[in-house]
């Protein structure tokens, strides 16, 4: 399962730069969860064939983040407005200081993707 995380996130960063075929492949296995055989019968390939598209991109895509990173800098950077998040929650403020906390608060939420629900 771990791995099939890792591709699917490998794959919001770097799907675009696969081809198609590769990319609808990946999206079958990872999103739809279908098994190699499926997407044989669907695609009219082999299974071997599945299996050697999945394995090829996934090689693909590895490499690019070799090269480039992404994905590792936005588990860094994840990683340090959590840390952040936590610190400012922490802090007991009042008047302007809360103000100001709560700007950065929100500001660390836009970062992150983070949508407040309150």
């Amino acid at each position: 399962m771990e791995k099939r995380v890792e591709l699917t996130l490998l794959m919001d960063f770097y799907g675009p730069l696969l081809t198609e075929r590769r990319r609808e492949i990946l999206r079958l296995v990872c999103e739809e969860d279908m098994s190699f055989q499926e997407i044989a019968d669907q695609m009219s390939i082999t299974r071997q064939g599945v299996h050697d598209a999945v394995k090829a991109a996934a090689r693909q895509l590895n490499r690019y983040e070799a090269a480039l990173g992404l994905v590792e800098r936005y588990r860094r950077i994840r990683s340090e407005v959590k840390a952040c998040r936590a610190l400012l929650d922490s802090v007991q403020a009042d008047g302007a200081s809360r103000a100001a906390l709560d700007e950065a608060r929100s500001a660390l939420d836009r970062i992150s993707g983070i949508e407040e629900m309150e």
